[in-house]
C-alpha cells in the first residue's frame, strides 16, 4: 500500500495495513509529542482526523502529505511506511508538557531573515514546485507579522512534490508584542495542487504556557 493509503487509514483511527505505521513512530500535534505506534493509534482513535472536503495529496519516496484548508497530515516515509508524523489542526486538549525555556537565536549567527528555505535540501522537491511554494510561505509569515507578531521566522523542515502537487512543512517561531514577551514555536503545512491559485495552509496552535527558565 502507499503512504497516502496509510495516512488515510490512520486518520480514521485504524491501524495501517502491512505495518504501515512503524512501531517506533513519532507524531507531533499541538505542542505535544506522541511516541510509539500504540500511542499514535490511540490518539487518532479518540480524535479522528476529518478527511471531508478538498485535500491536496502528495506522495514521494520520502514523504506524504494530505493538506486541507485548515488541517493537514505530513509524514516521513521509510520504504513506504510512516516513521514520523506531524498532525496540524485542532488540539489534543491536554495540559502543557513541562518545559524549560532557554536562549534561542532564531536568525542563526545574528543574520536577520524571515524564511529559511533551501530547495536543494529537499531531494524529492523539483524546481518548479519549490518556486511555487516560496511565495505562499512568505505570505504566511507576513500574515503573522501583520497580526502583530514580532521576530516572525519560518524554517522549511520538509518539502516534497512536483508542479502537479507539492507540500511543505514549516517550523514557525514568533515573539509576542505584549509587555511581557511570550515566544511561540509551532508548525504549519502548505499544499499546492495543479492549477491552484492559492495554497491550502494549516497552522498548528501550541497551547499557551508561562515562561519557565529553570527547573
Amino acid at each position: 500500500m502507499s503512504g497516502l493509503a496509510h495516512l488515510r487509514s490512520l486518520a480514521q483511527g485504524q491501524r495501517p495495513a502491512a505495518d504501515g505505521l512503524l512501531g517506533n513512530a513519532r507524531c507531533a500535534w499541538g505542542g505535544f509529542e506522541l511516541l510509539s505506534e500504540e500511542a499514535i493509534l490511540a490518539s487518532f482513535a479518540a480524535s479522528p482526523f476529518d478527511l471531508e472536503g478538498k485535500f491536496v495529496a502528495v506522495e514521494t519516496a520520502q514523504g506524504a502529505a494530505l493538506v486541507g484548508p485548515d488541517r493537514a497530515l505530513y509524514a516521513d516515509l521509510y520504504d513506504g511506511r510512516i516513521g514520523r508524523l506531524w498532525r496540524i489542526g485542532g488540539a489534543p486538549g491536554l495540559p502543557p508538557e513541562p518545559a524549560i525555556d532557554v536562549a534561542f537565536d532564531a536568525d542563526m549567527r545574528q543574520e536577520r531573515g524571515d524564511l529559511s528555505f533551501r530547495a536543494e535540501d529537499h531531494p524529492c522537491l523539483d524546481t518548479a514546485a519549490a518556486e511555487r511554494l516560496n511565495a505562499p510561505a512568505r505570505d504566511l509569515l507576513e500574515g503573522l507579522r501583520l497580526a502583530g507578531k514580532l521576530r516572525v521566522r519560518g524554517f522549511v523542515l520538509r518539502a516534497c512534490g512536483d508542479r502537479s502537487a507539492s507540500a511543505a512543512l514549516i517550523a514557525l517561531y514568533t515573539l509576542g508584542s505584549e509587555f511581557s514577551r511570550a515566544s511561540s514555536f509551532s508548525f504549519a503545512v502548505l499544499g499546492l495542487g495543479d492549477g491552484d491559485d492559492e495554497a491550502h495552509r494549516a497552522i498548528d496552535s501550541a497551547p499557551p504556557r508561562t515562561w519557565s527558565p529553570r527547573l
